[in-house]
């Protein structure tokens, strides 16, 4: 019997792997083994919570895990895929409404180069070295798509994120080696979708839900599909 590949789920600024609970959840009913990623930051997991220390500690979660990988990124995380989703053993990549970024790009110089976005530079507030979003401007402009109590659930549980997770300039551009998938998400508020697919036509394949900036926790269902759909077609 073919082993299915373990799908790795890593989270967008502020939040934790608690974000893909219900997609992972849809993927185990289908047999596919998967583990959710919460990035290193302050009252998140222990570790360097900058962009190189998320970096690291995804390369150490993707050496742990044996046989292939279908690894998927949700918002600010699609920088991580980026840089180090040529990983061995990652047979695919998928973005979901994230940055598929060029090298020399951040997920600053993308997202602001163009306005629109309700989750930009002038929408989050700088503390010393970290990043808050309040919560009220989060549900606005990540869960709208949510039930109100599943919005108010999410925002209270968000995290701040180190400065440099959005300044970071991403050296290498795995996609280009790695099959990848861009999911648009068509009434993103945060991160707009003439953005996104601009970054969706660098890659193998594209597809469109019509959801917020966060399917995951809106049409966690649709979200599965995809990621078993991509996994199915590009099984070793």
């Amino acid at each position: 019997m073919t082993r299915l590949p373990t799908i790795v789920l890593v989270h967008g600024m502020w939040h934790g792997g608690w974000a893909w609970e219900r997609v992972a959840t849809h993927l185990e009913a289908s047999g596919y083994p998967c583990v959710r990623v919460t990035l290193p930051g302050q009252d998140r997991a222990p570790g360097d919570p900058t962009f190189r220390g998320h970096c690291d500690h995804l390369v150490r979660v993707l050496g742990n895990v044996s046989g292939d990988v279908v690894l998927v990124g949700h918002s600010y995380s699609g920088a991580l895929l980026t840089e180090v989703g040529d990983a061995a053993g990652v047979r695919a990549l998928v973005y979901v409404s994230a940055f598929c970024l060029e090298p020399g790009e951040s997920v600053a110089s993308v997202n602001d180069a163009e306005a629109g976005s309700q989750a930009g530079k002038d929408d989050i507030r700088q503390i010393g070295d970290y990043l808050v979003i309040d919560p009220e401007t989060a549900m606005h402009a990540f869960y709208h798509d949510c039930t109100p109590a599943d919005a108010a659930s999410a925002a209270e549980r968000l995290t701040p994120e180190h400065a440099d997770a959005r300044t970071a300039i991403v050296s290498r551009a795995a996609w280009r080696t790695v099959p990848s998938h861009f999911v648009v998400c068509t009434l993103d508020r945060a991160c707009t979708p003439e953005v996104q697919r601009r970054m969706a036509a660098r890659v193998t394949s594209s597809s469109e839900l019509e959801s917020s900036h966060s399917p995951m926790l809106s049409m966690p269902e649709a979200v599965a599909n995809t990621i078993v759909k991509v996994a199915t077609e590009h099984a070793s």
